[in-house]
């Protein structure tokens, strides 16, 4: 079986250049630190208009959300629409970002229970079989 190589895109190790695959970002995402940051990192970026995900690596497609844009999306249901999409590529991953657990989970959000964001998370990963990435910030 070949085994893939995983590239961490957020790592602080020189990657050589020749080894540096384009990163297509989508424009909406211009205004997010993500990209600034891939770019001080001396990656190979590209902005344009990604029909499905904000990132594009080879054939990865990630979905990058805030925990506010995570839980609004559920809300007007959008995300159903944008984890289908996700599933037009083998290699998918749904980051949420800047994220503590409480926050998530936070029992003083009115707008939804903290078991629907539960079941609609595990939904994703045993559904869908999309794996998420919980980070705190951009970085």
């Amino acid at each position: 079986m070949e085994e893939k190589k995983i590239l961490d895109i957020f790592s602080k190790e020189k990657i050589k250049r020749e080894e540096k695959p384009k990163i297509l970002i989508d424009y909406r995402e211009k205004n997010c630190l993500v990209p600034f940051e891939l770019k001080n990192r001396n990656l190979n970026t590209e902005f344009c208009e990604l029909k499905v995900g904000d990132y594009l690596i080879n054939n990865l497609i990630i979905e990058r959300k805030t925990v506010n844009d995570f839980i609004s999306s559920m809300i007007n249901k959008r995300i159903l629409r944008q984890i289908e999409d996700l599933n037009q590529y083998e290699d998918k991953l749904l980051i949420i970002e800047g994220i503590e657990e409480r926050e998530l989970y936070n029992e003083d959000n009115k707008s939804i229970n903290s078991n629907a964001i539960r079941g609609f998370l595990l939904s994703i990963l045993l559904n869908y079989k999309i794996p998420i990435l919980f980070t705190k910030n951009s970085e």
